[in-house]
């Protein structure tokens, strides 16, 4: 059994913390995680130049430490500049929602609702770059085949009925309430 269908089993007592996002009625179709930021193999090449440097080029301990020192400071940067988004396709919508690195299937906070009115456009690489809203995210190529699958299926979405003020009233609450709750 894959992690999406884990995800999406809706039978269980215990709901997934995706379904506070999604709408009444609404049901998540894929979900995948990506990143934002630099390549995700950034952090390799920086290892890559390292070995090269303590194997080949000099034995000598110090430049040694200051390489390795170097390395530690670069992949330092490129993990804090990395954004982990999680992506969940509706038959509607594509929902952008912020997750924390060390917990990539549990969703912190929606930054933005997007409807799907276009392809996503995979390519062929390890890990492809795709645009959702104004965010260039990177999709490992173990997820391309639930963005075909999204493409194929694009245009025979449900017709969104138009939420109730009350409905748009509570949640414009509980977004009030989350975004007090935010740690930084």
């Amino acid at each position: 059994m894959g992690i999406t269908s884990r995800l999406l089993q809706r039978g269980s007592n215990r709901a997934h913390p995706i379904d506070e996002f999604l709408e009444p009625e609404e049901e998540a179709k894929w979900i995948l995680p990506a990143q934002g930021g630099l390549h995700p193999f950034t952090m390799l090449a920086f290892a890559v130049v390292v070995l090269a440097v303590v194997v080949f080029i000099d034995d000598r301990s110090w430049v040694q430490g200051v390489a390795l020192f170097i390395v530690v400071t670069l992949v330092i940067a490129v993990l804090t500049k990395a954004r982990h988004r999680l992506i969940v396709i509706t038959p509607d919508d594509v929902l952008l929602l912020r997750t924390r690195g060390w917990r990539p299937a549990k969703p912190v906070e929606l930054i933005d609702r997007f409807p799907r009115t276009r392809k996503f456009e995979v390519g062929n690489q390890f890990w492809s770059h795709i645009l959702i809203g104004n965010e260039k995210l990177w999709v490992h190529k173990r997820y391309h085949v639930k963005l075909k699958a999204a493409d194929e299926t694009l245009g025979r979405g449900t017709t969104k009925k138009t939420p109730s003020s009350a409905y748009r009233a509570n949640r414009a609450k509980k977004k009030i309430s989350n975004n007090q709750k935010k740690r930084y």
